[in-house]
């Protein structure tokens, strides 16, 4: 049903591939829209655990497809691509879902801002994440300066989003920008296989754990550990406690249903 991307379902995995490898997987607004619908059936689709996003071809995404970006014609269109790639992100980021993305290769621009939306990342070994864009005059426009300043030393960010030059796989692992470095034909697999794992977790808890970290970047102290407790109140109420609780005590695995 897409042209620019792929989407399968594994179980309650879905697995997103980005598919312009001719272009790197360039990001156009085509594929801004495919992603939009992508996220907008996971979070109608509660069979769906888990969302991972990975690249056909060599790249994950080397970013925004500049020719498509030199035929718009007034800052209003441009404007409006922006707003399109930042509330797709956002709403990535706001899925109430684990998320991961798989990067086999360069992730560049909005293919970096990409990775940065998802909660967990896995990055081939000679893979980069970088954001360019000031190399024609611009900056990152899909929460690159944002996100990159709440992932990263301040330092380290100013130095990607001012130079422009990608920041290597060791380093992204050595500041803590993605959860581990692996050859690239073992990326996906690496990814799938945490994805599997935490496909078997009850999802409120998922959910409710999500919401209190991205919180964290926000609220006071006080207020954060008053919201942990309201999570645990609620959390004490489902039945997938009540399944946990009981599983741990027979010593059997639970069975998680969101409920």
């Amino acid at each position: 049903m897409y042209e620019t991307l792929q989407y399968e379902k594994r179980g309650a995995i879905g697995l997103v591939r980005l598919d312009r490898p001719d272009k790197l997987n360039a990001i156009n607004p085509e594929m801004i829209r495919e992603l939009r619908h992508t996220v907008e059936t996971v979070h109608a689709d509660q069979a769906i655990r888990v969302l991972v996003f990975t690249g056909n071809g060599r790249a994950f995404s080397a970013g925004a497809d500049i020719s498509r970006l030199a035929e718009f014609s007034s800052a209003a269109e441009f404007m409006s691509f922006i707003e399109g790639i930042q509330t797709t992100f956002n709403a990535l980021e706001d899925l109430g879902r684990p998320t991961i993305a798989a990067v086999n290769g360069i992730a560049f621009g909005g293919g970096c801002e990409l990775a940065l939306a998802c909660d967990l990342r896995f990055l081939a070994e000679d893979a980069a994440l970088g954001v360019p864009e000031i190399k024609i005059g611009l900056l990152p426009g899909a929460g690159g300066t944002q996100r990159l300043a709440r992932m990263l030393p301040a330092a380290l960010a100013k130095q990607m989003i001012y130079s422009g030059e990608p920041l290597q796989a060791d380093l992204c692992l050595r500041h803590g920008l993605v959860n581990d470095v692996v050859p690239r034909e073992n990326v996906l697999e690496a990814a799938l296989a945490v994805a599997d794992q935490l496909a078997k977790l009850p999802p409120l808890a998922l959910r409710s754990g999500k919401l209190l970290v991205h919180g964290a970047a926000s609220y006071g102290l006080k207020q954060g550990i008053e919201a942990e407790r309201q999570a645990l109140a609620f959390l004490f109420g489902s039945a997938d406690r009540s399944e946990g609780m009981r599983a741990f005590l027979e010593k059997r695995r639970p069975e998680f249903h969101g409920r």
